[in-house]
């Protein structure tokens, strides 16, 4: 990865960007990359530190959000902030992430950034996952919710996450132009083989780092460090959990929703399919391998 390659990580909320973001940056350490951040310098960055922002060391990380005129420095429910040049901010940071879906609107704006990392999980269990999330501290002051469970936003809640997570997912990785390089990596290969996973990521960025260092970059940010790290936003990380928080009727509307997407990524569609499932299933779509 060239001294000025600019990498933005790219990912629909819930689907493990926390994680990956992690794993990413002590990735681009490990590989000699020198890790900076714009966030760090900007004013506000001691005063949002301060705060209970939900993800612990949110309020000096990169995150952008990505609008049809400019883009904007972004935690959201809390601080945005316009970025007049796109270019010379990509130019600033080593890593910027955005949860903001693909339009031709933005293409201009998201190529500033010299390499994309997408990751991508089964939308059943990031629907299950953002039900939790949405009862941490954080969320219940900037984000009430008029339902008292978990289980209850999440049965109101389940076609909206679903729809949203199929557009997101579509976007990026079947409306964008050939040209648009992006690496996809899915979070169940992260669960299953972390290194392994670092590894491509690594060739896709042009990094040489020994399979030493990229086991103890994968250690560093295994399940258990996650939680004790970031309390409030790991629960029981893995997957299929769906399987055993959604009804029938619940996994037949998701299936209808979203399961043109699913089944293009490989993703089982139902209880039947789920029989024998692995994540070894799972495959970019080809137009994303030809690239």
């Amino acid at each position: 990865m060239p001294s000025d390659s600019r990498l933005l990580v790219l990912g629909y909320p819930k689907c493990g960007n926390v994680w990956l973001r992690g794993l990413l940056s002590d990735l681009l350490k490990a590989g000699g990359i020198g890790f900076r951040q714009v966030m760090t310098d900007h004013p506000m960055a001691p005063v949002l530190e301060s705060m209970d922002l939900g993800i612990k060391d949110q309020a000096r990380q990169d995150q952008i959000r990505f609008e049809p005129l400019r883009a904007y420095q972004d935690i959201p429910g809390v601080f945005s902030w316009a970025i007049p040049d796109i270019h010379a901010y990509a130019a600033a940071t080593s890593m910027a992430h955005s949860h903001s879906l693909w339009r031709p609107e933005t293409d201009g704006l998201i190529r500033a950034f010299s390499h994309r990392v997408l990751i991508v999980r089964d939308p059943r269990d990031v629907a299950v996952s953002w039900a939790r999330w949405m009862f941490t501290p954080f969320n219940r002051l900037h984000r009430p919710t008029r339902h008292m469970t978990p289980e209850a936003l999440l049965a109101a809640d389940l076609p909206l996450r679903v729809t949203e997570w199929a557009v997101h997912q579509r976007s990026w990785l079947m409306e964008t132009a050939a040209d648009l390089s992006t690496h996809v990596v899915f979070y169940e290969h992260l669960m299953d083989d972390a290194p392994r996973e670092l590894a491509r990521i690594a060739r896709y960025l042009g990094l040489e780092v020994e399979e030493k260092l990229l086991a103890e970059v994968a250690a560093r940010h295994a399940l258990g460090e996650m939680k004790r790290k970031q309390p409030h936003h790991v629960f029981r990380g893995g997957w299929g959990g769906w399987l055993e928080h959604l009804d029938d009727r619940q996994i037949h509307m998701a299936q209808r929703q979203c399961g043109a997407v699913m089944k293009i990524l490989g993703y089982p569609l139902n209880r039947a399919d789920s029989v024998g499932w692995t994540p070894e299933r799972l495959r970019a779509p080809e137009r994303m391998m030809e690239r």
